[in-house]
């Protein structure tokens, strides 16, 4: 869990890791398999303006992603949701938030980790055109909190406000008028750190397309992209430490949580397990 003023960019991250894990999941059988494999081969191609050779490398590596897909993700995914179901049932606390935590950790490093085995040969055929494109294509990715930064403090404040309650109830409905009244009072006590976290973000991918360009081989690609992700919560001197932001967003989710009703928390229950379902459906798993 994070700070409420790091989650815009985090959101946005998350959403590209879902999507890319949802295709995988999708493509595992029949026409979805060629679609989904086609389509993320094709994203990946539009970063690093691959040739054909590249390309080729990067379907074959999608679709033994794809394969293994089920097998890595259903399980894991069974025991995460599991858990968060029985958080909401007996009521969430620092020590259920924490579990919850450190399960989506494992499952993260487990889903990068085999990601970057397959990503690293490929990165290693990169040109010095190839990675310059790559780098500003992800750098126009940031452009959005650059463009967020530049509004007056109101402005960005009720933003915040506005995408908080907006994922709140996306998993409870309707929030009461003293209900978001409380959390958009809440999300303005909280820091605003979106420019550590950019100048961090900006960082990174400067350090990653150095390294590239040194062009050190497969194993020492795999090393700089798996110390990027360990990493990753580091913001750099002068920013608050990852386990005070962690911290910060147990007490959000705490906070939020012992603001709901029953009916909310069983709607919050129930969105889980459509979810779940449909992750699911599209793996090919059978519905226990």
């Amino acid at each position: 869990m994070h700070s409420v003023a790091s989650w815009p960019c985090r959101r946005r991250a998350l959403r590209a890791s879902l999507a890319l894990c949802l295709v995988c999941v999708c493509a595992c059988t029949g026409v979805l398999q060629n679609l989904g494999a086609r389509w993320v081969t094709n994203k990946i191609s539009g970063v690093f303006a691959l040739d054909e050779a590249q390309q080729n490398a990067t379907r074959a590596a999608v679709d033994r992603t794809i394969a293994v897909a089920p097998e890595i993700l259903g399980p894991r995914l069974d025991f995460l949701v599991a858990t968060v179901d029985r958080a909401i049932f007996k009521g969430m606390n620092e020590e259920s938030i924490l579990l919850i935590e450190k399960q989506v950790d494992i499952l993260m490093d487990k889903a990068l980790g085999w990601i970057i085995d397959e990503a690293a040969p490929i990165l290693a055929t990169l040109s010095d055109e190839q990675i310059a494109h790559a780098e500003r294509e992800l750098d126009n990715r940031l452009q959005g909190t650059r463009d967020e930064l530049n509004a007056p403090e109101d402005e960005r404040t009720s933003e915040r406000q506005d995408k908080f309650v907006e994922a709140i109830e996306n998993w409870t409905g309707r929030l009461s008028n003293d209900q978001e009244r409380a959390i958009r009072l809440h999300v303005a006590a909280m820091p605003d750190e979106a420019a550590d976290r950019l100048r961090a973000d900006e960082k990174r991918l400067g350090l990653i397309a150095d390294g590239l360009r040194r062009h050190p081989g497969t194993p020492a690609i795999r090393n700089l992209l798996w110390d990027a992700w360990l990493q990753r919560e580091d913001w750099g001197p002068g920013t608050r430490p990852p386990e005070a932001r962690r911290a910060d967003g147990r007490k959000t989710l705490l906070f939020v949580y012992q603001l709901l009703d029953a009916e909310q928390r069983d709607q919050m229950s129930e969105r889980l397990h459509e979810m779940h379902r449909t992750a699911k459906r599209l793996m090919g798993m059978a519905e226990g």
